[in-house]
């Protein structure tokens, strides 16, 4: 059989089980408990979860990257890390003392150029593996606490996501898009998935690796 490593932040932490179990006896699946979370943390954090997974011959990398990228963080100091906890808080119930950064943790051209940095890496690590990029799913901005994100802005970075990892070989898995279309009433929070959800979105993952040729 194959073997398949998902990278990737919280959204893969909330399928990669999925994936795994609906894969059993068609593909080895490998992932770490580690939160991916933005751009660089991956690109740094890569070797050390090759290491501790002890990983076999890596057929597939299906990887993602963009909502820590994408976050303009809360500068009041005594805001909760609401993602971590998987709060939701309404609009109504925002502080207002919450003033978010005007810029993204990971600015436009510095996640284009990390991305490509990540692909280096990813093909050092596993030069035969096939590599898959899942563009980033959408949140329910309106309930935006600890930080924000505009699903506008996560569609001009899945964009750059395209531009930079097509060219060099990657195919790209558009869950985003699928997410947007049929996960909206499956939140848990204002950027995660229940379990119905993720399961979701593993059945997509499967259903693309299938279309793809990849398992």
């Amino acid at each position: 059989m194959k073997n398949l490593l998902l990278l990737g932040d919280s959204i893969r932490r909330g399928y990669d089980s999925f994936v795994q179990e609906k894969l059993v006896g068609r593909m080895n699946v490998y992932f770490s408990e580690d939160n991916g979370r933005f751009a660089q943390y991956t690109l740094r954090t890569l070797s050390n979860w090759v290491g501790e997974l002890s990983l076999p011959e890596i057929h597939l990398v299906h990887w993602n990257n963009g909502l820590w990228d994408v976050v303009h963080m809360n500068a009041n100091p005594t805001g909760c890390d609401g993602e971590a906890e998987g709060e939701t808080i309404s609009p109504e119930n925002v502080p207002n003392e919450c003033r978010f950064d005007k810029e993204p943790l990971t600015p436009p051209e510095m996640y284009r150029y990390m991305l490509g940095r990540i692909l280096t890496r990813i093909h050092q690590f596993f030069p035969k593996a096939e590599v898959v990029f899942a563009t980033t799913t959408p949140v329910i901005e309106e309930q935006s606490n600890w930080a924000y994100r505009s699903n506008a802005e996560i569609d001009a970075y899945n964009q750059i996501a395209r531009e930079v990892l097509v060219p060099r070989g990657v195919r790209i898995n558009e869950l985003g898009d699928f997410a947007r279309k049929n996960c909206h009433h499956l939140h848990r929070d204002w950027v995660h998935y229940n379990d119905e959800g993720c399961s979701v979105l593993a059945d997509e993952i499967i259903r693309f690796l299938e279309k793809e040729n990849l398992i």
